[in-house]
């Protein structure tokens, strides 16, 4: 067997919190703008807010969406939006042991890398929100090379640019269609990260992000 030498995350909802993250945003949007005049129920922005974010679709028909649904002055639609692309990243929080997770991984001498599907500018300012940035020797987003996963062949790319080959390298993320089956056809190791232990297709899955430098050992027979 080789030896993994590299180790490859997607980025929401697998080193970011996107779920608070977006919580965290709707909350100051809806204080921000004093949406409390088209909304009496906070609650009711937050909640679509992070629905609709959560489905893909381009950020500006998501302000659409929100403005017609709530009757929101058509003249904030830009501001919203623009606000958004300038000031998510500022809310953007990672989950639990996240610091911790990557100087270990950096400590025992992987090379780490990003793959991630989104607009290169609006990824690349929450990884650097969350104070990450140098930790990883690759950062490969869709925006960027206009491929998208589950496509092989931005994994692909990530592995080229990191000089290592497909069974050498662990990629860990939250999707099983988009993280873990590509990268498991790529012979990568694959890592799942969930609450749920019954899936069968990751050769791992953890919720813990501090677990993951030793399933990596297990992984590479260390």
């Amino acid at each position: 067997m080789k030896k993994v030498d590299i180790v490859i995350f997607d980025l929401d909802q697998t080193l970011l919190d996107k779920d608070q993250s977006l919580l965290n945003f709707a909350n100051y949007q809806y204080e921000h703008f004093s949406l409390i005049r088209f909304i009496p129920d906070k609650q009711d922005f937050i909640e679509k807010f992070s629905e609709l974010n959560n489905i893909i679709m381009p950020k500006e028909e998501v302000y659409e969406k929100l403005v017609d649904i709530f009757n929101i002055e058509k003249s904030l639609y830009a501001e919203l939006l623009d606000d958004l692309n300038n000031n998510f990243h500022v809310y953007s929080v990672g989950f639990p042991g996240l610091h911790e997770m990557l100087e270990t991984l950096k400590e025992r001498g992987y090379k780490l890398g990003i793959i991630t599907n989104g607009r290169d500018f609006y990824q690349r300012n929450k990884i650097s929100a969350l104070g990450i940035t140098d930790y990883f020797s690759e950062v490969v987003t869709s925006g960027a090379v206009n491929i998208k996963k589950p496509d092989h062949a931005i994994f692909q790319i990530a592995l080229k640019n990191l000089k290592s080959s497909s069974e050498c390298s662990v990629f860990i993320g939250d999707s099983l269609k988009a993280d873990v089956i590509p990268a498991k056809e790529l012979g990568m190791f694959t890592i799942l990260k969930s609450k749920d232990y019954s899936i069968t297709e990751p050769d791992s899955i953890c919720d813990n992000l501090t677990e993951i430098p030793n399933i990596i050992n297990r992984i590479s027979g260390l």
